[in-house]
């Protein structure tokens, strides 16, 4: 049987159609496989590492910069001490030519108390104080280079200073080197304790 235009177009059709509804189903069978937890492991772990990478070049670039930074500062600290301490400096060679013409005592004696009045204006003014050693001992602030013995004095009490400290900003960098009082025990003569030893023989009788 010679089959007609209409039937054969027909089969045609119905053939596409068929073609068309299986590509479908295979994408949907290929979706519907379960990923490989392994694979999934392996690049989870493989993006970490390069997060890790990444953190770890930011870190060392900012520690980098951070250095570089804290040195410029130091610099500038530096120059603008040194810059300020000029003046004393210029201080010091006038003092020392005025020393060469002049040798009356009073008169460097002036000049060197002035020198030490600039000096110590120009450290204030970059937080630098002087220890104060009044009263008692303050281990943070003092160092006993020695103690001695003192019956009319109470223990801890600074009796002399030996080199001055100070402090910047509050803190110690040097501390005042002393001389503390030390409480003098009292020692008992033989003729005390004879005399407590009879008393606690008449108290037994």
């Amino acid at each position: 049987m010679i089959a007609t235009p209409f039937t054969w177009r027909r089969w045609r059709l119905t053939e596409e159609e068929a073609r068309e509804l299986t590509v479908p189903l295979e994408g949907k069978a290929k979706e519907a496989e379960a990923p490989d937890p392994l694979a999934q492991k392996d690049r989870r772990i493989a993006d970490l590492e390069e997060d890790l990478k990444r953190l770890q070049a930011e870190f060392e670039n900012f520690k980098k910069r951070t250095e570089k930074e804290w040195a410029e500062r130091s610099k500038l600290a530096t120059q603008r001490l040194v810059t300020d301490l000029l003046p004393v400096l210029d201080s010091f060679d006038k003092a020392m030519e005025d020393a060469e013409r002049n040798c009356d005592a009073a008169s460097v004696s002036k000049g060197l108390a002035k020198l030490h009045k600039q000096l110590m204006q120009t450290l204030q003014r970059e937080g630098l104080k002087e220890i104060k050693a009044e009263g008692e001992f303050d281990p943070f602030m003092h160092e006993a280079v020695l103690r001695e013995e003192r019956a009319n004095e109470p223990d801890g009490r600074i009796l002399e200073v030996y080199q001055k400290g100070y402090a910047l900003n509050s803190r110690a960098i040097r501390p005042t080197k002393v001389k503390v009082a030390k409480k003098k025990e009292q020692v008992e003569s033989h003729d005390d304790r004879s005399q407590e030893g009879n008393e606690k023989e008449s108290q037994e009788e």
